[in-house]
C-alpha cells in the first residue's frame, strides 16, 4: 500500500510514480512524504521533496518575494515501514523498490574522531529543536520551537530548562561575557533580546537595532543554512540573454550588506538585521520570515575569516569571506552536499548535515559519514574540550564524543 497522492501508472505488476513534487508548505515537522506498507515493484522517477512556498508583498521596505516560507520540508522522502528503511535524499531521478530490499550496514565513524568515539543519544522527547549555540565552556544551549523553551545541556549537569516565556525564540548566540542572545519571531520586524543564563528573576533585556558599522574584535552572526533559488521572480536579463544561475543568485544575495544590526551587551557579538517579511498581525497569530529566522542556527565569525555555509536549493556547501554588515564575499563551492547545517572541527574537517552527516577534509575530499537514527537538523561543536559534535534532530539530541 502507498499512502500519498501522486502521478502514477501501472505496467504489469509494477507501479510507476513519476514527476512527483512532494511539497509541504506548512510549518510543523513531518516525518515522510511517502509511506510504503507491504509493497514491492514500486518505481519512483524524478522525485522532488521540498517545502517550496513563497510569499509576495509590498510594504514600506519595498516590493518583493521571499522563498521559502517554511523551513520544515518532510524529513524523509520515502519510508518503507515494512522493512524499516528510510530514503532521506529529497531529490533523485530513479529508485526501484524490490520485494526484499537490502538493509545497508551502518557506516563506521570517520577516522577524524579519536579511537573509542561513539554516537550517543543524550536526550529525546522534543518537538522541533534547533537554534543551538555553545558558550566559552562548551555548554550547549538550544530551543524547542513549538513549546518556546530554551534548554541547556552539559556533561555532569544534564538537561535543564532556562526559559519558557512565550516570546517565540528561534535562534541563539552567546557573547564573550556569557550573555545569551535570542532572535525571536515576535513583532513585525522580529525581536532580539538577551539574558544571563543561571539563577535569577527571569528578566530579559530587549535590544534595539542600530545602524551597521565596524566593530573592532567583534564577531558577526550569519545563517548557517540558506534556501536561495529566486523562484517567483524574473531572473532573465534580455540584454545579455542570460538566466541568473542558482550559484550567481546565492553569491549576490549573501554579499548584500545590511543597514541595521543588533549588538550584544558586551559589544563582542553582532547580529545583522535581515529583512523580515510579515503576513498577518505582529502577534503570535501572524507569520514572519527572514534568512536568519529560516536558518537552523547562526554561525559567528570575525571579518576577514572564511566560514562554511550551505545553500539547500543547490545542495551545495560553500565557503565565503566574512565582511561587515553581514556580507559574505568570495564565495566558493566546497562540496556538492548541502542541506540543513555545517560545522567545522579544530583540524578543519567539515561536517555537513544532509540526510546523514557527511564528513570532508579541509580540501573537500569525502572522508566518511555518520549515520544518525533521525535526520540531522543542526551540527555544532562544544563540550569542555570543544571536541564533542552535537547533532540536533527534530525530536532528539545526539552527540559524538570520545
Amino acid at each position: 500500500m502507498l499512502s500519498f497522492p501522486t502521478r502514477r501508472r501501472q505496467i504489469g505488476s509494477s507501479v510507476i510514480c513519476e514527476r512527483w513534487p512532494g511539497w509541504r508548505p506548512t510549518q510543523p515537522p513531518a516525518i515522510s512524504a511517502v509511506k510504503l506498507y507491504n509493497s514491492s515493484d514500486i518505481r519512483f522517477r524524478n522525485v522532488h521533496v521540498n517545502a517550496e512556498s513563497s510569499y509576495a508583498s509590498c510594504d514600506p521596505k519595498g516590493c518583493g518575494t521571499f522563498l521559502r516560507a517554511s523551513k520544515y520540508p518532510f524529513e524523509n522522502a520515502i519510508q518503507d515501514k515494512t522493512h524499516q528503511l528510510d530514503v532521506r535524499e529529497r531529490e533523485f531521478a530513479v529508485l526501484d523498490v524490490p520485494a526484499a530490499p537490502a538493509t545497508p550496514p551502518p557506516a563506521p565513524l570517520p577516522a577524524v574522531f579519536a579511537s573509542g568515539a561513539q554516537l550517543r543519544k543524550l536526550e529525546d522527547g522534543f518537538w522541533a529543536i534547533a537554534g543551538a549555540a555553545v558558550d566559552a565552556k562548551g555548554k550547549l544551549y538550544f530551543i524547542d520551537r513549538r513549546f518556546q523553551r530554551i534548554y541547556s545541556w552539559a556533561a555532569g549537569e544534564g538537561l535543564m530548562v532556562l526559559r519558557d516565556q512565550p516570546i517565540d525564540p528561534v535562534n541563539l548566540a552567546v557573547d564573550k561575557s556569557g550573555n545569551l542572545l535570542v532572535l525571536s519571531s515576535l513583532g513585525a520586524d522580529t525581536s532580539v533580546y538577551s539574558f544571563k543564563p543561571g539563577p535569577g528573576d527571569g528578566s530579559i533585556a530587549l535590544m534595539q537595532p542600530t545602524p551597521a558599522m565596524p566593530h573592532a574584535g567583534a564577531s558577526t552572526l550569519r545563517p548557517g543554512n540558506w534556501w536561495n533559488n529566486g523562484e517567483f521572480r524574473d531572473q532573465y536579463d534580455p540584454a545579455t540573454d542570460h538566466f541568473t544561475t542558482l550559484g550567481e543568485m546565492f553569491a549576490r544575495d549573501v554579499a548584500a550588506p545590511k543597514a541595521q544590526e543588533y549588538v550584544s551587551p558586551d559589544g563582542s557579538l553582532v547580529l545583522p538585521a535581515w529583512r523580515v517579511w510579515q503576513q498577518g498581525p505582529a502577534t503570535h497569530q501572524g507569520w514572519r520570515w527572514s534568512d536568519s529566522l529560516d536558518a537552523h542556527g547562526l554561525v559567528p565569525a570575525r571579518p576577514g575569516e572564511r566560514i562554511f555555509v550551505t545553500n539547500g536549493s543547490e545542495n551545495i556547501t560553500y565557503s565565503g569571506l566574512v565582511g561587515t554588515g553581514g556580507t559574505l564575499t568570495e564565495v566558493k563551492p566546497f562540496a556538492h552536499r548541502g542541506g540543513e547545517s555545517v560545522a567545522v572541527d579544530a583540524q578543519g574537517n567539515v561536517f555537513v548535515a544532509n540526510g546523514q552527516v557527511f564528513v570532508f577534509d579541509r580540501a573537500g575530499k569525502a572522508v566518511g559519514r555518520i549515520d544518525v537514527p533521525e535526520r540531522p537538523i543542526q551540527l555544532i561543536f562544544g563540550g569542555a574540550d570543544n571536541r564533542t559534535l552535537f547533532i540536533l534532530t527534530h525530536r532528539a539530541l545526539y552527540a559524538v564524543s570520545p
